[in-house]
């Protein structure tokens, strides 16, 4: 590989990175897509992440609180990480990492969709239920925000 192929290299990735944070996979799917051959960029992508220029962690941890400020619960915010490619432990990790309260955060997306009075009718509150599990929230989570509470 020639010095102004790495050059094009490093200058596609520092590119990809400085607009926002990408996991591995997506930047390798990315060049892959510009007709880059991975033998040429491995290596190069080998460095950002071992400089920490790249990091799986700090994607995770940026996608899980943007997701969950858009009002999506642990199970969306897992799914959506790991269609990304990232490691399920740092997935984990972001979760806890993000210091989300599921609970207060499942009643605040329900509470903006239906109003915050409790629904006495079981096929309204059933509606609401499916709505939560839709958004990604656990049984617990969803419990707690249709309850009478």
């Amino acid at each position: 590989m020639s010095e102004f192929d790495r050059k094009i290299i490093i200058d596609a990735i520092t590119s990809m990175l400085a607009r926002r944070e990408h996991s591995y996979s997506e930047v390798v799917r990315k060049l892959s897509q510009k007709g880059i051959e991975s033998d040429d960029f491995l290596p190069i992508l080998d460095e950002f992440r071992n400089r920490d220029l790249q990091s799986d962690h700090r994607f995770a941890c940026s996608r899980a609180r943007t997701l969950y400020l858009k009002g999506k619960g642990p199970r969306v915010i897992k799914l959506d990480l790991q269609q990304y490619g990232v490691d399920e432990g740092i997935v984990r990790d972001a979760l806890i990492e993000i210091e989300a309260d599921w609970f207060e955060s499942a009643k605040k997306v329900k509470t903006k969709k239906f109003g915050d009075f409790f629904e006495t009718d079981y096929a309204l509150r059933q509606k609401q239920k499916r709505f939560l599990q839709y958004r990604g929230f656990y049984q617990d989570h969803i419990d707690y925000a249709v309850s009478n509470e």
